[in-house]
């Protein structure tokens, strides 16, 4: 029975801690970071435009193309990340109420025996 204690209490200490993993501040500066480094190489793009810079321009859009592509993965990744810690959330609820079903049970058998 105080394996269960401790199970639990492990488990609700996991349960209250792991929402706040899986919003963390690195992946949110990360997709800011993409953000601002598309910003800035649409301005740099503007810039080239205006004064003739057809090359320059060109490899800009290539440049932002690739950048693109790499904060649409991370996007994707910080989702997929969420989704598995919300994932383990339920598992960790649903272990925590099979301890406390399992607890229920024994004390029921034992009342029964008495």
């Amino acid at each position: 029975m105080k394996l269960h204690l401790c199970l639990a209490s492990l488990a609700v200490g996991l349960l209250v801690s792991m929402p706040a993993n899986a919003q963390s501040e690195p992946s949110k500066k990360t997709e800011a970071d993409c953000y601002a480094r598309q910003a800035a190489l649409e301005k740099d793009m503007r810039d080239a435009r205006s004064r003739g810079q057809m090359l320059r321009r060109r490899q800009l859009q290539e440049s932002l193309d690739a950048l693109r592509a790499r904060c649409d993965e991370i996007a994707s990744k910080d989702t997929h990340e969420a989704r598995v810690m919300r994932q383990k959330n339920v598992i960790m609820q649903l272990r925590l109420d099979l301890a406390n079903a399992e607890e229920e049970l024994q004390r029921i058998v034992s009342e029964s025996k008495k």
